[in-house]
């Protein structure tokens, strides 16, 4: 009997600390709701007042089809905003009776309804995400009756243990949620087991060994399934912390890793560039989701040791200090490189990642994402939903001709360099829809103090009409246009010139490495979001473009070089008295020099380069190369590894490339 009474006891105190458990981790979800909502508070009254009599709104289309972002939901949407108002304890809608009332009915209408998605992401995980937040807002609110039908629904939710990354964090932070609503410790402690797992270094889907985020087979997908893996595992591992679900101090390690090495290195602040999320860059509003700046408060509770990096982290966010330095991921293909005055960022593309995909009539325009686009970001308005006006055919840094559709992966891509600077190139084959015009070309880019030197050579194409093109920018026009001369200023407009020396716009000076021909755009322009994805609004919207484009004939090599200049003044004496020299540009080589000697360049065979009169850099097979005071910055852009002979002048070092494709160092003096 006594063993009887102490097996009832441990039993009650047993279920005492799960249910405890259970309300620290809804007690703190709703709290991580309140404290990182912006409340609608002006919109309630009018929601209240238009809702009809079945619990319908008749703004909402619930007829809507599409798959992507589909309409439907954003009923639950705003539900799940009046709670937010009726629950904050600041908001003047805090525990309004009218309010409540408003809500209830509205939820019946959904819970009567149950709307179904074609798409399987809304039903599983879009739908049970809305209802989880009803619940947990207004939990104490339901009567029975509503509670257990709002719990259905979010039992929409499917814990697949063979989903992988953002999707399977998704399902399982539900499903954590949905287990301490319910009482249900095992899935509790299941989902949890699911998620911590799934924080790990992979070369598959998830977090890669440079802190890259790939989803969707070898894609870049940083702000979108990234957003969702790295953001949700943050949050659920503050929920969890000091209980006894709390994730391994490791666990919390690589995820911080992948925020302070990937994600604040991918944005300026709180703006990024298509190149970081694929597909959804045509979605309005996407490229600001580098903001995490209302998750930072949390973070300093689940890891106080991270305060100091946290705060810098805060900083750059709120635009008080930049990064600086260069950093190359080369599991995905994409480079960094960030100044005070600017930030340059880079997506290529090579046999080992893969092209931008377009789903759900998402990116309908986007093929040539991954080609060589090339951003120039200063204060992050530069890009900006600016991609429903954009010419998809010309993206920033992209050579191609018309009719261009998108590029066949090729070995040769990476990067070689210190943590300051680095040079980048690929060689890129681009092709039209039936592959019979093709372009090939080798491309560089040179990244060094407040200039990027961009070369492309062995330029040789079949069947493609002339011109070839470079659009050296397109982003948003902010100021005069001037060429050549202070005092020239374009109209706007779009003008074909000759001669072109250089141009400035907007704190960037546009420099050919010899006088070109280029189409300059300055004018307004009109597009739809519809047209790039079908889930966005049919709407016409307008935006001021500055595009300048170089023309160059076929069969040749050519450059131009992007710098920082707060004065037309200063682009005219960068382009009058460069402190830079190109070496070589053709099939062979590609290579710069700096006025302070350091050297970058690019080796597509075995060969030498000539560094100044009478001394050579050679290398016994293809390889990047960074000369900076005395040492060499040596990588493989095949991702083949072994070792590569340098020579420079009577003296020759061996070194072993890594296999990654990340930079080896050797003392060369």
């Amino acid at each position: 009997m006594r063993r009887l009474g102490l097996n009832i006891v441990f039993h009650f105190l047993f279920a005492l600390v799960a249910r405890a458990q259970a309300d620290t981790i809804l007690d703190r979800y709703s709290r991580y709701l309140l404290r990182t909502s912006v409340l609608p508070v002006k919109h309630t009254a009018n929601w209240i007042r238009t809702l009809q009599p079945d619990g319908r709104w008749p703004d909402i289309d619930y007829n809507d089809k599409e798959p992507a972002a589909w309409k439907v939901p954003d009923h639950l949407k705003r539900i799940r905003d009046m709670a937010l108002c009726w629950a904050a304890s600041g908001s003047p809608e805090r525990n309004s009776i009218p309010l409540l009332h408003a809500m209830e009915q509205a939820l019946d209408h959904w819970l009567l309804e149950r709307y179904r998605s074609t798409n399987w992401w809304h039903n599983e995980i879009g739908i049970p995400r809305y209802m989880r937040d009803i619940i947990i807002l207004l939990r104490k609110q339901l009567n029975p009756q509503r509670m257990n039908a709002a719990l259905e629904v979010l039992n929409q939710l499917r814990v697949h243990e063979d989903y992988l990354a953002g999707n399977l964090v998704w399902c399982a932070d539900l499903g954590l949620h949905y287990g301490a609503l319910t009482g249900d410790d095992a899935l509790v402690q299941r989902c949890r087991n699911l998620i911590v797992k799934e924080i790990k270094v992979d070369t598959g889907e998830g977090i890669q060994p440079d802190y890259s985020f790939q989803q969707h087979g070898h894609r870049l997908q940083m702000y979108q399934y990234g957003k969702a893996f790295l953001l949700e595992s943050l949050r659920v591992a503050w929920q969890l912390k000091g209980t006894e679900l709390a994730f391994p101090e490791d666990k919390v390690a690589l995820l911080t890793g992948m925020m302070l090495n990937g994600w604040q290195w991918m944005a300026r602040g709180i703006y990024t560039v298509p190149g970081t999320m694929d597909r959804s860059a045509s979605r309005k509003g996407e490229l600001e989701s580098a903001d995490v700046r209302a998750l930072i408060p949390f973070m300093k509770e689940l890891q106080p040791s991270g305060t100091a990096d946290w705060d810098r982290l805060s900083a750059v966010q709120n635009g008080k200090t930049s990064l600086l330095g260069f950093r190359y991921y080369p599991y995905s293909d994409f480079a960094a490189y960030h100044r005070k005055a600017f930030s340059f960022f880079l997506k290529t593309i090579s046999t080992r990642t893969l092209a931008t995909e377009s789903i759900n009539h998402e990116n309908l325009k986007g093929r040539l994402l991954n080609s060589g686009d090339a951003y120039l970001i200063r204060d992050g308005k530069e890009y900006t939903d600016l991609m429903s006006v954009w010419d998809w055919s010309h993206l920033p840094g992209v050579t191609a001709f018309k009719g261009a559709y998108q590029a066949n992966r090729q070995a040769f891509a990476g990067s070689a360099g210190d943590s300051l600077c680095g040079v980048t190139a690929m060689h890129v084959i681009i092709a039209d829809t039936t592959g019979k015009q093709t372009l090939a070309a080798h491309k560089f880019w040179a990244c060094y103090g407040d200039k990027v030197v961009c070369l492309v050579g062995d330029l040789k194409t079949d069947k493609v009409p002339d011109p070839v093109y470079t659009a050296l920018d397109q982003c948003r026009l902010r100021g005069p246009v001037t060429v050549n001369h202070p005092k020239q200023v374009l109209r706007n407009g779009t003008k074909r010139l000759d001669q072109v020396r250089w141009i400035h716009h907007a704190g960037f000076a546009y420099i050919p490495l010899q006088p070109a021909v280029m189409e300059v755009h300055a004018e307004n322009m009109s597009g739809t979001w519809y047209a790039i994805n079908n889930a966005e609004s049919k709407n016409t919207v307008r935006a001021d473009v500055f595009m300048p484009v170089l023309w160059q004939q076929q069969g040749s090599s050519f450059g131009y070089v992007l710098s920082a200049a707060t004065t037309a003044e200063q682009a005219a004496k960068l382009a009058s008295k460069p402190d830079w020299k190109v070496l070589q540009n053709d099939k062979d080589v590609q290579a710069v020099r700096f006025a302070d000697g350091v050297v970058m360049a690019a080796f597509y065979e075995p060969g030498k380069l000539l560094l100044e009169q009478g001394r050579y850099l050679q290398t016994d097979r293809f390889c990047l190369v960074v000369i900076k005071k005395g040492k060499l910055y040596v990588s493989d852009p095949l991702h083949k590894g072994g070792m590569v002979t340098l020579q420079i002048g009577n003296k020759e070092q061996q070194l072993q490339l890594q296999a990654d494709g990340t930079t080896a160092t050797v003392v060369f003096n």
